[in-house]
């Protein structure tokens, strides 16, 4: 298995399957961690740092890119 490596952190999550979707349309794989923790204690999920999106390390420079874009683009998502 290929190191993952965290290229986001959201708190919520529709923000963070938005941000996945958007990768995934680029072709880019990506995991959410700690998204069931936020589902079931929404409150919760700054304590365990947010919901994470991981992608392989080789495409975490690009992933990186297509998530900041995104955040410039519109920044209340």
């Amino acid at each position: 298995m290929e190191p993952l490596v965290p290229v986001g952190r959201y708190d919520t999550v529709i923000d963070a399957e938005l941000a996945k979707a958007k990768l995934e349309s680029f072709g880019i794989e990506a995991v959410l961690l700690n998204k069931g923790i936020a589902q079931a204690y929404p409150g919760a999920t700054y304590a365990f740092g947010g919901i994470v999106l991981l992608v392989r390390e080789e495409d975490a420079r690009e992933a990186a890119e297509i998530v900041r874009r995104q955040d410039v683009e519109d920044p209340l998502a």
